[in-house]
């Protein structure tokens, strides 16, 4: 039986416990075997770790009989960047993205910079179900290429027109290293920057890498204090994004995801939205003339090209695949800035005429889906529930519109809440009531065991 070890963004444990390193050399290992002879990048972000396993991982390239392109310290989507830019049969990025310091990973792209397909990854998997047979009696080379950095950087800047306005924009950067190409992109982009959180630092002394309102609490006081226009943060390897305005207010990730989409400023396609994206973003994409679709958490990049997709989003995350293939939350930084710097106001329109109010909790407990899905629907059938979805987890729609999905994280062991509603009270009730529901779940687990 081939068991699963891709989660929803690669391969992701705690070092040295749920991951090691000889784990992962076998991991890169077969990977390289499946893919064949060729040239693979390795790119790494800036945890304790990931140098270490950068090159455990170019060592199995190499033992192959293929070649590693170093990138070096780099964000993950500078890693799907070089692997299209360089012709990879694969990309390597070390990284745990948001997960909490002790955690390690590694996320894969093809050579067109998109993570791989789910049939490539059971090729992957059913590859370490083997013993593979390895027959190369010739060793590849490992080759520095930091060129590729400055590359993304140039790229990135040239492909937006110098700011419309003037902007006054504060960048957490968490420690990782998108603190070496946001503030430079935009302040290439005629902006005044005030980096936060620049330097990167394993220890990750600022905050921790998810950018949550609970891990933004300082940077949100901070805000108001250094009289910008607005704050961004962003995760630990910078493929998210998290806006912050200038009363220092995390911002739903809808209003992110919105202003990416008015910027693209798309009339036709499809809007590729992940099942708990918010339905704000939805009416945002009918209302300008594009095709909803709805995905998997982590897979709406699959939807892109099958759906004719302009534009995909999941809370945090943005795709523009007119510029590659992967989530990129400085693209989306650029794209943003520059938005608001042509209409200076919209980000204040936004925030003041929110219709949806959106919740997520995060709880450390596992549940088996049909014993929730049970509960659930006693449970919430007071609602109306009008609609039953299973495409990512188990979402609810109801009469009114508003909705409340369980999903187990594909990254940590907890599961998530979501829930959406017009009026506030009833989000936060249905979060309340989904707490209760798995915990009733757990402990009629427990007792049966």
């Amino acid at each position: 039986m081939v068991s699963h070890v891709f989660g929803t963004a690669g391969v992701r444990g705690v070092f040295n416990k749920t991951q090691t390193p000889v784990q992962v050399y076998r991991f890169a290992e077969t990977t390289a075997f499946v893919f064949g002879r060729g040239t693979y990048g390795v790119g790494w972000d800036g945890r304790k770790t990931s140098a270490l396993l950068a090159r455990t991982i170019t060592a199995a390239i190499n033992s192959t009989g293929s070649e590693a392109l170093l990138f070096g310290l780099v964000p993950t989507p500078v890693t799907a960047f070089g692997a299209r830019g360089r012709m990879c049969s694969v990309g390597f990025s070390v990284t745990a993205s948001h997960n909490p310091p002790e955690f390690s990973g590694v996320k894969l792209f093809n050579g067109r910079g998109m993570e791989l397909s789910q049939s490539d990854e059971e090729r992957v998997e059913r590859g370490l179900a083997v013993e593979v047979k390895k027959n190369s009696t010739k060793f590849g080379l490992a080759t520095r290429d930091v060129e590729i950095f400055y590359e993304y950087r140039g790229a990135l800047l040239s492909r937006y027109q110098p700011a419309g306005k003037r902007l006054r924009i504060a960048v957490d950067c968490a420690a990782g290293p998108g603190g070496l190409i946001t503030p430079y992109v935009l302040k290439g982009l005629g902006h005044d920057v005030i980096p936060v959180n620049a330097q990167v630092s394993w220890r990750f002394p600022g905050r921790q890498p998810e950018p949550t309102a609970e891990n933004l609490e300082e940077f949100g006081r901070m805000v108001p204090n250094l009289g910008v226009d607005f704050g961004f943060a962003h995760d630990g390897d910078a493929d998210r994004l998290v806006i912050v305005n200038r009363a220092g207010r995390v911002l739903p990730d809808s209003v992110c995801s919105i202003l990416a989409l008015k910027g693209l400023e798309k009339t036709s396609g499809a809007a590729i939205l992940s099942e708990n994206t918010s339905t704000a973003v939805e009416e945002e994409a009918l209302m300008m003339g594009l095709r909803v679709v709805r995905s998997k958490v982590g897979k709406t990049f699959a939807s892109l090209e099958k759906e004719g997709g302009v534009f995909a989003t999941e809370p945090s995350k943005v795709t523009d695949p007119a510029w590659g293939l992967w989530e990129d939350g400085m693209n989306a930084a650029a794209l943003i800035a520059t938005t608001i710097s042509k209409d200076s106001r919209l980000l204040e329109r936004l925030t003041a005429s929110e219709s949806w109010h959106y919740r997520q909790v995060s709880l450390a407990l596992r549940v088996e889906l049909p014993a929730l899905v049970s509960r659930a629907r006693e449970a919430f059938k007071r609602f109306r529930i009008k609609e039953e979805r299973m495409l990512d987890g188990y979402k609810m729609v109801f009469g009114n519109g508003s909705w409340v999905m369980f999903r187990p994280s594909g990254t940590e062991s907890k599961t998530r809440i979501y829930s959406e509603s017009r009026d506030v009270g009833e989000s936060e009730l249905l979060i309340q009531e989904g707490v209760k529901c798995i915990e009733s779940v757990v402990y009629n687990q427990r007792g049966s065991s």
